[in-house]
């Protein structure tokens, strides 16, 4: 009975899913995601763009980090004026987390104070609404928040019953974006949907961190993912090419063009160029997390939908096979193997998934920088605006932020960015770095002609 409920979940989530649309980025696109701390120090915006980066290498588009940490909506709403600075073309939003409370759920009738936390966010979100409706030449993106993890057993619950109301500000969120001809994407039940689902096989499974919260790295592979999903990208190859040996002759390339088609007995050589580099995936670990970037990849079909680069020979005599790339040997596979197909971006050693790798080592660079300047705004949001300090930066503001780092423990933490960034030249010089290494992104990321050759042995 349990699987036929999961099931039955599961299908609903997956018609929730095909309901979904956001429009796919254009060239010049700007991008601001707006939200609490998953978005200031979570990665998924930046995995979207370096999906762009690799797979539309020529295409420039900007994405712009506006998440601060605690935040709930009414204070994402007085903060908009910096987010428009950027000019963006698009504007996500999420929040709910924080706006549901957490405490508040240890209390007696916690459901009664939490329904009216979630009424006061819906109420503050009509502020928000009025100020993004002033920008009627910016498309909107409403995101239901990724969810708060009720159900695994890796610790104890500390909030139960957190999560519905995060899902009841989701689902607001979808009426209005249909309401305004706005988008909308849910990250919270097909999360929800992975949480329970891997944990019929491992009870302490979840997405969403060691706090319940805040998503490792796989968990934000998985909101990159349900995004470009929503963009309709999935089934997008990054190429995909077909031999037939026997006639030799090219008889399919997607994405690509393929020359130099050379056939015998004991070789094939051709010259490819990609128009996509794969989308290189991580298996480093960050800051003490439960999972990495490529443990997501044994929970959804990205590999299957969103990283192809298909290579098919058939017309091979029975036998084994050398690839070599570059010059390079890559793996050895059988005519049957090649006959069914193989993804050219599930091998790490290729030439073309090395230069996706050093992207991926830019971006990340140019995503740390941007993260560490988004606690100066963390700061200057929710210290230096309630002392009436907002951008003064002054000796004045200095002696009120030593002021509350001896009982603000979050000051505390935050107190040395926001002593580096407090000066303007410094945040100037921090932005044109990431500037700096966004084009060097995209002088770099333009695929190379690469002779492919297959040995038999």
């Amino acid at each position: 009975m349990k699987k036929i409920v999961v099931f039955i979940y599961l299908l609903s989530v997956v018609l929730h899913l095909s309901a979904q649309h956001i429009p796919v980025f254009k060239e010049g696109e700007r991008v601001a995601f707006v939200g609490n701390s998953i978005t200031c120090g979570g990665r998924y915006h930046s995995y979207i763009w370096l999906y762009y980066m690799t797979h539309f290498p020529e295409m420039r588009i900007d994405i712009f980090n506006e998440g601060i940490g605690g935040d709930v909506v009414q204070q994402m709403s007085q903060r908009m004026d910096k987010v428009f600075d950027h000019r963006p073309t698009m504007v996500t939003l999420t929040f709910g987390m924080n706006d549901v409370g957490y405490m508040d759920f240890t209390l007696p009738g916690n459901d009664i104070i939490g329904e009216k936390n979630v009424k006061t966010s819906l109420n503050n979100y009509q502020q928000m609404e009025k100020i993004l409706k002033k920008q009627p030449r910016v498309k909107k993106v409403l995101i239901g928040s990724s969810p708060y993890d009720e159900t695994s057993k890796l610790n104890k619950v500390p909030f139960p019953g957190k999560n519905n109301l995060i899902a009841d500000i989701s689902d607001y969120l979808a009426k209005r974006a249909t309401e305004n001809q706005w988008n909308f994407v849910d990250f919270n039940r097909p999360m929800v949907a992975i949480n329970e689902r891997e944990q019929q096989f491992d009870s302490t499974f979840t997405l969403c961190g060691r706090d319940r919260i805040h998503p490792s790295t796989d968990g934000h592979l998985v909101m990159a993912y349900l995004f470009l999903k929503a963009q309709g990208l999935a089934g997008n190859p990054i190429a995909d090419i077909s031999i037939d040996a026997a006639r030799k002759a090219i008889t399919h390339a997607v994405n690509c063009t393929v020359s130099d088609l050379s056939v015998s007995a004991q070789n094939i050589s051709f010259t490819y160029l990609a128009k996509s580099l794969p989308f290189p995936v991580d298996s480093s670990y960050y800051d003490n997390e439960l999972h990495n970037q490529a443990d997501g990849l044994k929970v959804i079909p990205f590999m299957e939908e969103m990283n192809q680069e298909g290579l098919t020979v058939s017309g091979l005599q029975d036998g084994y096979y050398l690839l070599k790339i570059k010059g390079r040997e890559i793996a050895r596979f059988t005519a049957y193997q090649l006959s069914r197909g193989i993804n050219l971006a599930s091998y790490g050693n290729t030439p073309q998934y090395e230069q996706a790798q050093k992207i991926a080592r830019l971006n990340e660079q140019r995503w740390f920088m941007e993260r560490e300047m988004r606690e100066y705004y963390w700061m200057e949001y929710h210290l230096m605006r309630r002392t009436g300090m907002l951008w003064k930066g002054d000796e004045a503001a200095v002696d009120t932020l030593l002021k509350y780092r001896k009982t603000d423990p979050f000051v505390n933490w935050n107190h040395k960015h926001w002593l580096y960034f407090r000066s303007e030249s410094v945040r100037g010089n921090t932005i044109e770095e990431q500037q700096h290494l966004t084009d060097q992104i995209y002088r770099e990321n333009r695929p190379e002609a690469l002779e492919i050759e297959l040995i038999k042995l």
